[in-house]
């Protein structure tokens, strides 16, 4: 059984005291997933970051492990999007609050308004404080944002995974402000990042994680962890670094860009897998000489068993 399926039962019922009490002594159930289309998203930039928006169906290459598949659909459209919006709010974030909340907003503002968002918080344990909802509500919600505690990170990623089943849209992402820090999770990160690595959608992370100056020994020598971009890489997001608060107000347009312009890649592999083993998967695209594009794509998928 995968760590996803195990996941999906063990946080099903979240939003509650008494749900996540349940969530955190686990739980399980088998899932099987039946569908002959493999779909990959894939977002593409140019050598100044912006969004390549113009690519159609003949561009695209893929290839699953190591051989090339017949590309059957290729789709991008600013349509409505499901969005799940996961903020740190542990005691780690205190000098960075301000700037955490501000990217928050930032990004839903710069959203169509049509699409749906749910909140998630963390400290020593994820707080579902929305379930999926409008901008107004969500706005208001941020603004409210207090900090203290620890930090489960790992396990507000499982939360995130659990709630976004119930997305109105076929088109999903999820976005993490954080530092990346952890150490209250009842996953691991091993665990996690299994996890990551079958979900359908984008994780996109902003990373507010600074050297200290002051504070015990261990505390000024740590360095980043590392883990968001380990999160987000396989799923085709991508993991922003904001050591600059200038630079927050262009990041964050520009992962708002990114969501919207994904390609979403539909192939039947040449050959049918039903091993349930994980099947990497790489996007090439044809460039014109003196043309440099960035891929991001979703990196590979479980297959499913029979």
């Amino acid at each position: 059984m995968t760590v996803l399926a195990r996941s999906l039962v063990a946080v099903a019922v979240a939003a509650t005291a008494a749900a996540q009490a349940s969530f955190f002594r686990g739980g399980s159930i088998n899932i099987r997933l039946r569908s002959d289309l493999v779909l990959i998203n894939a977002s593409v930039t140019d050598s100044r970051g912006s969004p390549v928006t113009n690519l159609d169906i003949s561009d695209f290459h893929v290839f699953e492990d190591g051989k090339e598949q017949d590309i059957k659909s290729c789709s991008r459209e600013d349509a409505p999007i499901s969005i799940g919006l996961v903020l740190d709010t542990s005691g780690s974030m205190g000098d960075k609050v301000n700037l955490m909340k501000e990217a928050a907003i930032r990004f839903v503002r710069a959203a169509n308004p049509a699409d749906e968002y749910f909140l998630i918080e963390f400290q020593s344990r994820p707080q579902p404080a929305l379930s999926f909802t409008d901008t107004d509500r969500l706005l208001e919600a941020i603004g409210r944002v207090q900090i203290g505690g620890s930090t489960a990170l790992f396990d507000a990623v499982y939360i995130a995974a659990n709630e976004m089943r119930h997305a109105a849209y076929p088109r999903k992402a999820l976005l993490i402000v954080s530092d990346g820090m952890n150490n209250h999770s009842r996953y691991t990160e091993r665990e996690t990042k299994r996890l990551v690595s079958e979900v359908d959608f984008p994780i996109y992370t902003i990373n507010l994680w600074r050297p200290q100056t002051d504070g015990n020994r261990w505390a000024i020598q740590r360095r980043d962890p590392g883990v968001l971009e380990s999160l987000s890489a396989p799923t085709g997001g991508r993991d922003y670094d904001i050591r600059d608060p200038k630079k927050l107000a262009p990041i964050t347009e520009l992962i708002s860009l990114e969501i919207r312009h994904q390609y979403v890649l539909g192939y039947a592999p040449a050959i049918k897998n039903s091993d349930g083993k994980y099947h990497k998967v790489r996007v090439k695209i044809d460039a014109s000489p003196g043309e440099r594009f960035t891929i991001s794509n979703r990196a590979g998928y479980y297959s499913p068993i029979p």
